[in-house]
Order: structure tokens, then C-alpha cells, then sequence
């Protein structure tokens, strides 16, 4: 079964998307609508990548507001992924 995940937006998200240059529509589509997307789940911080609405790829780093609720985060932030970083993300895909 699958689990919806729940992402809260908060004055301080807006902020450090703003700050990286990255559209809060764009972070939106990485965690809802991008296909494939690595995910990286360490603790209560959770990262996401995957591609943005251009097809760049964004990570959207995530922290757990809920050890006891796996599926409540709040967006931390978002940066767009250097070459050597898209290069490694794509050889995990292919496997």
C-alpha cells in the first residue's frame, strides 16, 4: 500500500528556494509529479530528486516533522545538481 506524503511550505521554504534560485512550483513537481526520482532517506532528513518542469534535475531536501509519521515533511530546501552529480544519478538508473 501506498502512502500519500503530506509536504509543508513554510515562510522559511519560501525563503531558502528563493535564495537558490528555484521556483516553489518547481520543487512542487519534483515531489509530485517527476519520473524517475532518486530518493535518500537518512534519520529525519529526506532528499528527492528528480526533474523539474525544464527537465533540469532538482534535489528537495525534506525534514520528517514526525518521527511517529513517516509520511509529514517540511520542504528545508531545494538546489539545482552539478554535472557529476546528474552523471552519478543517471548510471544509478540505468542500473
Amino acid at each position: 500500500m501506498l502512502v500519500e506524503e503530506n509536504y509543508e511550505f513554510t515562510d522559511a521554504t519560501y525563503t531558502a528556494l528563493g535564495v537558490a534560485g528555484v521556483a516553489w512550483q518547481d520543487a512542487v513537481f519534483v515531489l509530485r509529479q517527476s519520473r524517475p526520482v532518486v530518493r535518500r532517506h537518512i534519520g529525519a532528513v529526506l532528499n528527492i530528486a528528480g526533474r523539474d518542469r525544464q527537465g533540469r534535475w532538482l534535489a528537495v531536501a525534506l525534514i520528517e516533522l514526525d518521527p511517529q509519521h513517516d509520511d509529514q515533511y517540511t520542504v528545508a530546501g531545494a538546489r539545482y545538481l552539478d554535472d557529476a552529480e546528474i552523471a552519478a544519478i543517471e548510471r544509478m538508473l540505468k542500473g
